[in-house]
């Protein structure tokens, strides 16, 4: 799921030399190690927070470039079911591949669609496998030996010059019960199973690894230790080969202070470990707000709720973050719209100056009978994930130390409607001279790019210094990225 990435150089080594005991780096000591993308800093966890005060972290939400759904079920072998879109550029032939399930009755497929731009797709007519009434004349890339043959991931191999093994693939097949098999494929089109796996849910033993080659968050069963039901929440395993896998943990489960009727309906990351977004897994989990009143059980589950998506983070693939809890990172449609019951957000796409969400929109609630879902689209500017904002009138956030050398400081920022001035610390914590908030040429713009100026010095007279950055936010200023470069 690689999106069109802008290569950014960093020539300025940027290195966190400083541990800070926060609860993100308590559940991962080593974490402060995990660095490696040399783009933007975010401010999605406190990775590199030394010390907030008077702000907040806030998602952002991504916006719906319509109010339609950019692909929806118009063939007998689509039933009124498309769901769960996973979307890759591929560099090679320049074109953006979207593999979704579609649901009849009697079957669950995958189904192939190709675009040039991310947001026009062509169902093309494929040829390969039979849908309902034996005809070939479809889109359906992927057919199981039972009734459902349903993709959790593909992408392109990173690992290997094989290029009959160039696209890979994780997939669910009813043979019976849900297993999960791996394929490959050359093209993206004709694909050769290569294992069966079995459930992943059952997977144990093998301690786990920071950011493996290969890795899966998904729905496994927890139990409430208040009235015994069993609830959702999130197991994570890992591979090497994409065939073997180990290390099956529950790595998200309800907390204290969470509502009692939320469960975790499932969650997704990119597939890779070395798949990262600025030294981050970025992750969708999906909150399913069941109903004890409305809400039927089977064998003590609850059935009924909506679903909508939350953002979380991880350094490691292991140890996961909810970022903003009490703020959807995409809430539901407007009521009576196609997507009013249920959404399903897929692991980011970055697209130029741009991120892209795909996502699967429901218009009844879970548990609903003769449902209907469709594909949409929403986007974001890129970096502009989660920004840091005065909880009232001003605030200020200080990283942690920084060694450096020459280059300069660029801020993605929203200040039009405030003000952003820096200050540079020594490892003290005292304002270095000439480098105060009076010293700054303040910041009351829009600009993803803007670069950082004081009046009398520049930053690479403290070439090889470690020292911290002190930001001082004003009024209605979001700060979302540095970068020294």
């Amino acid at each position: 799921m690689n999106g069109i990435r802008c290569s950014l150089l960093l020539l300025l080594l940027l290195q966190p030399v400083q541990a800070q005991d926060d609860r993100q780096r308590r559940k991962s000591p080593e974490i402060a190690a995990v660095v490696s993308d040399p783009g933007p800093q975010l401010f999605v966890d406190d990775f590199m927070v030394e010390k907030l005060e008077g702000l907040r972290r806030v998602v952002q939400q991504p916006v719906r470039v319509s109010r339609r759904p950019i692909l929806v079920a118009e063939h007998p072998w689509e039933g009124r079911v498309l769901q769960m879109p996973c979307v890759l550029w591929d560099r090679q032939q320049k074109i953006f591949h979207m593999y979704y399930w579609a649901a009849t009755k009697d079957a669950t497929y995958t189904c192939y669609a190709r675009s040039q731009d991310g947001i026009k797709w062509r169902k093309p007519v494929l040829g390969l496998h039979a849908g309902p009434g034996g005809s070939k004349r479809n889109n359906i890339v992927l057919r199981g030996e039972g009734k459902v043959a349903r993709t959790r991931y593909v992408v392109l191999n990173p690992r290997t010059d094989d290029p009959r093994r160039r696209f890979l693939a994780l997939y669910i097949d009813n043979v019976p019960g849900l297993t999960e098999f791996a394929a490959s494929s050359p093209d993206g089109l004709h694909w050769t199973t290569e294992k069966k796996i079995g459930d992943l849910r059952h997977v144990t033993g093998g301690r786990p690894s920071r950011n493996p080659p290969f890795f899966l968050i998904e729905q496994q069963w927890g139990k409430d230790p208040g009235d015994g039901h069993r609830y959702r929440a999130i197991w994570r395993t890992e591979s090497r080969d994409m065939k073997n896998w180990t290390g099956g943990q529950l790595v998200i489960e309800r907390l204290a202070d969470d509502d009692p009727d939320l469960e975790f309906y499932h969650a997704c990351s990119h597939f890779l470990g070395s798949r990262t977004y600025r030294g981050l897994h970025l992750g969708y989990l999906y909150l399913f707000h069941t109903s004890r009143t409305e809400g039927v059980r089977r064998d003590g589950v609850r059935l009924e709720g909506t679903v909508d998506t939350a953002l979380m983070s991880s350094r490691d693939t292991i140890h996961w973050t909810r970022v903003d809890r009490k703020r959807r990172f995409f809430p539901l449609g407007a009521s009576g719209s196609w997507e009013a019951g249920m959404n399903y957000v897929s692991p980011e796409v970055i697209v130029g100056q741009r991120m892209f969400f795909y996502y699967s929109g429901w218009k009844s609630t879970h548990g609903v009978p003769n449902n209907n879902a469709g594909i949409g689209l929403a986007t974001l500017p890129l970096d502009r994930i989660v920004s840091i904002e005065p909880k009232q009138t001003s605030g200020r956030l200080t990283t942690r130390l920084l060694k450096f050398g020459e280059g300069r400081l660029e801020v993605n920022v929203d200040a039009e409607d405030g003000r952003l001035r820096v200050e540079v610390l020594d490892e003290a914590g005292q304002v270095l001279a000439g480098f105060g908030a009076d010293h700054c040429r303040s910041i009351s713009s829009d600009s993803r790019q803007r670069r950082v100026k004081w009046k009398k010095r520049k930053l690479k007279q403290l070439a090889g210094r470690r020292v911290r950055l002190r930001f001082l936010l004003a009024g209605g200023c979001r700060l979302f990225a540095f970068r020294l470069r």
